[in-house]
């Protein structure tokens, strides 16, 4: 019995002792946090650039233009994937609104510049399993410029714009993407300039590309 009961014993203990690291790693699994994917986030944030062509509409004395935006915009998404089996489901998608900042040189025309904002929806076009989600936007907004009428460029300083885009996103991760799109912009002052100086519009069209993250 003296030898039996220090060998229950030393048994005991490894069995304890074996068990702990087991119940150890399960605690530790237990506490480790779940890591949210970025595809999840509402809200993304990008930077892009590209060119745009004027004047395509036609009629004098409009002056043509090469503008190279750029834009960084943050986008929220405002609801989830939706109409699933309307039409098809070729509708299915969601909604995002966007807020733009713009800074457009103006390598090729009468101003040096446009800079101002931009607010607008996007809805995409989701479908299951696609990393490509085609898009179309509008948005609405106002640009400062260093106008030059006298050149037959825009009749004032600040100016009214809007714009209609449509293009796809490719997502590389689900926090990473790319986004290209072909733009169309017009910026003029709605004839607040005149008679003092005539209302000279810009438009403009032109590629537009981004990458961007989601947080």
């Amino acid at each position: 019995m003296n030898v039996i009961c220090p060998v229950a014993v030393c048994l005991a203990a490894l069995s304890i002792l074996a068990l702990s690291p087991v119940k150890a790693g399960s605690d530790m699994k237990e506490i480790t946090p779940n890591v949210a994917s970025c595809s999840t986030n509402d809200w993304t944030i990008e930077l892009g650039s590209g060119v745009g062509w004027s004047n395509v509409r036609s009629g004098e004395p409009n002056r043509p233009y090469t503008i190279v935006p750029i834009n960084l915009t943050a986008s929220l998404a405002v609801d989830d994937v939706s109409l699933d089996n309307f039409l098809g489901g070729w509708l299915r998608g969601n909604t995002e609104f966007f807020f733009r900042g713009n800074y457009d040189p103006i390598v090729h025309g009468p101003e040096n510049y446009l800079a101002g904002l931009m607010v607008g929806p996007r809805y995409n076009f989701v479908q299951p399993g696609w990393k490509l989600i085609p898009f179309v936007e509008g948005g609405v907004g106002f640009l400062f410029a260093d106008a030059n009428p006298a050149a037959g460029g825009l009749g004032q300083d600040f100016n009214f714009t809007f714009e209609a885009s449509a293009g796809a996103k490719y997502q590389f991760t689900d926090c990473f993407f790319g986004r290209l799109e072909v733009q169309y912009q017009h910026v003029s002052n709605a004839g607040l300039s005149e008679p003092a100086a005539a209302n000279h519009p810009i438009d403009e069209l032109g590629p537009r590309l981004s990458f961007g993250y989601a947080f």
